[in-house]
């Protein structure tokens, strides 16, 4: 277990590999546990780095950091305290898409390219039931009573639900397509088709899936969350 220090908070993170760095952003009541397997494919040509948030795995928790401008904050201060100054991909997932993106609206000269996997572009586009969920809803809902998942399931277990309450409550009034339009790297954007947690955006945000030639969408078949 690896362990920085911002101000007088602990931000627990893990790293493997050698090469261009990647930065691994987790979901609501996920952790950096999720990614390892992702950080072992690409151990032979990139140097990958997981992070838990703020309320979230083996980080501090604190309530006042628990929304995205701190978030991104965590971001850009783990880069720094690391060292990490050539640009980095990042990969965010749920919440951590929503800092994932916003990090590279914002630090572009830090960010090689963007992938974001269910991308909460504007609150009403996140379950409203999500806050109200707990981490062994969660598992047990999403993940199912699974021996594979042992292992984030014990992660999970950890989450404060409060930081999963305070993100989703946030997210209702937040709206992430100038970002989107904005970003300057190459954006890749994941969703699954039969997401109960995150839907794509459709509607007055429909024009966000057009594809040009620095953002691309993707939605994948048969997937969940």
């Amino acid at each position: 277990m690896s362990i920085t220090t911002v101000g007088n908070q602990l931000i627990h993170y893990e790293v493997l590999g050698r090469g261009q760095p990647v930065i691994f952003i987790h979901s609501w009541l996920g952790s950096w546990r999720y990614w390892w397997p992702s950080m072992q494919a690409l151990a032979g040509h990139h140097r990958s780095f997981a992070l838990d948030l703020w309320g979230f795995g083996d980080s501090s928790k604190e309530p006042s950091r628990y929304n995205l401008k701190d978030f991104v904050t965590m971001v850009d201060d783990f880069r720094d305290k690391l060292g990490i100054m050539r640009p980095a991909h990042l990969v965010g997932h749920g919440i951590g898409a929503a800092v994932a993106l916003s990090y590279a609206y914002i630090r572009p000269e830090f960010v090689d390219k963007v992938v974001t996997v269910a991308l909460p572009v504007q609150g009403k586009f996140v379950n409203d039931k999500l806050a109200a969920l707990d981490p062994e809803n969660f598992v047990n809902r999403v993940l199912g009573k699974t021996s594979s998942f042992s292992e984030v399931d014990s992660e999970l277990r950890k989450t404060d639900p409060n930081a999963v309450a305070q993100a989703v409550t946030e997210l209702n009034g937040i709206d992430l397509s100038a970002a989107v339009m904005g970003c300057k790297r190459p954006l890749l954007m994941l969703y699954g088709e039969k997401d109960i947690v995150v839907q794509p955006p459709t509607g007055e945000y429909a024009y966000l899936q057009r594809q040009n030639n620095n953002r691309y969408y993707v939605t994948l078949d048969s997937c969940n969350h």
